[in-house]
């Protein structure tokens, strides 16, 4: 394996988990277990079962005397009313709103609170792109596919502090001095090095674009990427070309339906280019693909809420954890490939070129329309940055 080892990475107790029973059943049960505090972030929280579910574990917890504190995106959360927060606020959970449209006589638009990340007593965490919701718990429909990692140690000290310095508006405050600990060894946990990377390009934040880049520049035998709303800049695609041209086996697995149908005909449209650039592409049936992950080489990965678009780059504020383990990365590629044999079907260039020219120019339609989106919300971020420095 590389050698990660000056690179900021700690030795850290990690689990894959999937969206999903199994991810529920595993934020619940970290609730349960919480005894002095709780930090909460999440793009979208749903007043729906599995929201109500979720809430209910946090009271109890505050019921414990465990301190609770919610943040959601004021946009992706938006269907919530004053009610809600009141009765929030009510059983003891301290809840806010990042960024509601208008706060005092500014009016914010385009950055948002995407990231989804929880934290337990500073000792465990789940870092993801499930949000709070019955299309990602599976009640009623089949769940979204996503991923989480759990972690355990140090690095979640790390976590914490990046939570509170969000709540608190203070961005540039340093991380607070903290003690070591020796790696434990936890049941059903790999011990991996991993490290926290965040986007947030008003702060001046590119970790995660920088790990995407470095990663498939470095490739040498494969590259996986489970992606939902890919739309890559120039300079991503151009490291997957050059990958590819090295004799690097990329494998991209992609929505064949989305929520959001602008972006699924702008992916579409890349279709051509990357099945001309020998890049397998494959569409998975079941549900919408919500995952935002990349493997290299069976020996690292990045996990958690960065989708490949510039949403993301520059008008979000974003969190994964970079793993660097040969098992971990072993076992994510081997669900991945298990994934693809039994609920996938795979793009091939004869059957793009028998799309129809209506077709093709919704694709090219939804391409210029997504571009212009992101130009639009770059000017917006390129205000507010301006904004935040004088």
């Amino acid at each position: 394996m590389k050698n990660f080892s000056n690179k900021k990475y700690l030795h850290t107790s990690a689990q894959l988990v999937r969206s999903g029973e199994e991810y529920f059943n595993t934020l619940a049960k970290l609730i349960e277990e919480s005894r002095h505090e709780i930090l909460f972030h999440t793009y979208i929280l749903e007043n729906d079962e599995t929201g109500k579910k979720i809430l209910h574990h946090l009271t109890q917890a505050v019921n414990r005397g465990v301190q609770v504190s919610v943040l959601l995106d004021a946009f992706g959360s938006g269907n919530l009313d004053k009610n809600f927060f009141r009765e929030l606020s009510l059983s003891g959970i301290r809840v806010r709103r990042f960024e509601p449209f208008f706060n005092g006589n500014k009016f914010h638009i385009g950055r948002r609170l995407h990231h989804k990340v929880f934290v337990a007593d500073e000792e465990c965490a789940l870092v993801s792109g499930i949000n709070i919701s019955n299309r990602y718990h599976g009640i009623g429909e089949k769940e979204w596919l996503d991923f989480a990692v759990m972690v355990r140690g140090n690095i979640c000290h790390q976590l914490a502090s990046i939570c509170r310095s969000i709540e608190d508006k203070n961005f540039f405050r340093r991380n607070r001095k903290v003690n070591l600990l020796p790696a434990k060894n936890y049941k059903n946990l790999m011990e991996v090095l991993a490290r926290v990377r965040q986007t947030d390009w008003v702060r001046g934040k590119n970790q995660i674009r920088t790990s995407y880049r470095k990663g498939i520049r470095s490739s040498e035998h494969t590259v996986f990427i489970i992606a939902s709303y890919f739309i890559p800049g120039v300079s991503l695609r151009r490291a997957l070309y050059a990958a590819s041209k090295r004799g690097v086996q990329i494998k991209i697995l992609l929505a064949e339906k989305s929520d959001v149908p602008f972006a699924k005909g702008a992916t579409e449209y890349l279709y051509d280019w990357m099945l001309r650039s020998n890049i397998r592409v494959f569409e998975y049936q079941p549900s919408v693909v919500h995952a935002k992950v990349m493997a290299i080489d069976n020996e690292w990965m990045t996990i958690g809420s960065y989708n490949l678009n510039n949403l993301s780059e520059y008008s979000s504020i974003e969190l994964n954890i970079d793993i660097a383990s040969e098992s971990f990365t072993r076992q994510f590629t081997a669900e991945v490939e298990k994934i693809i044999s039994t609920d996938c079907i795979e793009i091939t260039l004869n059957e793009f070129s028998r799309h129809g020219l209506f077709r093709r120019m919704s694709s090219w339609f939804s391409y210029q329309f997504m571009r212009l989106n992101f130009s639009i919300l770059f000017f917006l971020q390129s205000k507010s940055k301006q904004n935040q420095i004088e």
